[in-house]
C-alpha cells in the first residue's frame, strides 16, 4: 500500500517535470513568432497573440494530465492519481478556454480598426507560392511523422487558398476568428479534439499560426520595409506549430 502511494507521488513529480518542460518549449517557440506580430504596433493584436499563447499552454497541460488519467484507467491502477489527473486536466482546459475567450475579444477589437476590405492581387498570389514552398521546406525539417507533416501541409494549403480566392487582410482575420471559435467548440467536446492521429485541436492551432504567417507575408508585399520579418516569421510560425505537435 505504502509502495503504491510512493509510486504515485513519483509519477506525479515526473508528470510535473514533463508538463513544465513541454510548456517551456512551447513558450520559447511562440516567442520566436511574437516579434512579427508586435511589428504591427497594435496593442490589441499583441494581446490577442499573448492570450492565444496562454490558451495553447493550458491545452497542453490539460492533455498531459488527461492522458495520465487515461493510462491509469486503462490499466486499472492508481485510482487516486487517475482522479487527480482528470481533475487537473479539466481545470487546465477550463482556464485555457478563458484565455481563448480573451484572445477572441482582443481580436475583435483589432478587426474593428482594419481598413476596408480589398482584394489580393495576382502578383501577391505568385509571391504566396514562394512562401508556401518555404514553409513546406521548414516543415520537412521537423522531427515529426510523414503523416503529420502531410496533414500540416494540407492545413497550409487551406490557408493559402483564402488568398487565391481574393481574400485580403480583413479576410484573413475573419478566418482566424473562425478558427478560434472552432477551437473553442472542439475543446468543449468530451474528447477535446484529441482523438485523431494528429489531434484536431492541434491542427486548429496550426491553422491560426500559419494564417498569421501568411498575413505577415501579405503585409510585407505591400509595405516593403517589413520584409525582413518574412523569413523569421515563416520559421517562427513553424517552430510554434512544432512545439504543439510534439506534445500532448
Amino acid at each position: 500500500m505504502h509502495a503504491s502511494k510512493y509510486r504515485q507521488a513519483v509519477i506525479k513529480m515526473k508528470q510535473l517535470n514533463r508538463a513544465n518542460q513541454a510548456v517551456a518549449d512551447q513558450k520559447a517557440a511562440f516567442s520566436q513568432f511574437r516579434p512579427a506580430v508586435a511589428d504591427e504596433q497594435s496593442t490589441e493584436l499583441l494581446r490577442f497573440y499573448d492570450s492565444f499563447d496562454g490558451a495553447v499552454s493550458g491545452f497542453i497541460l490539460s492533455e498531459l494530465n488527461m492522458r495520465q488519467g487515461d493510462r491509469c484507467k486503462a490499466l486499472n491502477v492508481f485510482s487516486d492519481l487517475q482522479a487527480h489527473s482528470y481533475k487537473q486536466g479539466a481545470e487546465y482546459n477550463l482556464r485555457a478556454l478563458g484565455h481563448l475567450a480573451n484572445a477572441q475579444a482582443f481580436l475583435w477589437k483589432f478587426r474593428k480598426n482594419l481598413p476596408e476590405p480589398d482584394t489580393a492581387t495576382k502578383s501577391f498570389a505568385q509571391r504566396l507560392d514562394d512562401v508556401r514552398h518555404e514553409m513546406r521546406e521548414v516543415i520537412c525539417e521537423l522531427e515529426i511523422k510523414a503523416s503529420d507533416a502531410a496533414e500540416l501541409s494540407v492545413t497550409l494549403d487551406h490557408v493559402c487558398t483564402l488568398f487565391r480566392r481574393g481574400a485580403c487582410e480583413a479576410g484573413i482575420f475573419v478566418f482566424i476568428d473562425g478558427g478560434i471559435k472552432s477551437l473553442e467548440a472542439l475543446r468543449k467536446t468530451p474528447g477535446r479534439g484529441a482523438e485523431s492521429n494528429i489531434a484536431a485541436w492541434k491542427l486548429h492551432v496550426a491553422q491560426i499560426l500559419l494564417a498569421l504567417a501568411v498575413w505577415v507575408a501579405y503585409k510585407c508585399f505591400h509595405v516593403t520595409c517589413r520584409c525582413a520579418q518574412i523569413e523569421k516569421s515563416v520559421h517562427g510560425a513553424i517552430l510554434a506549430v512544432a512545439s504543439v505537435v510534439h506534445v500532448a
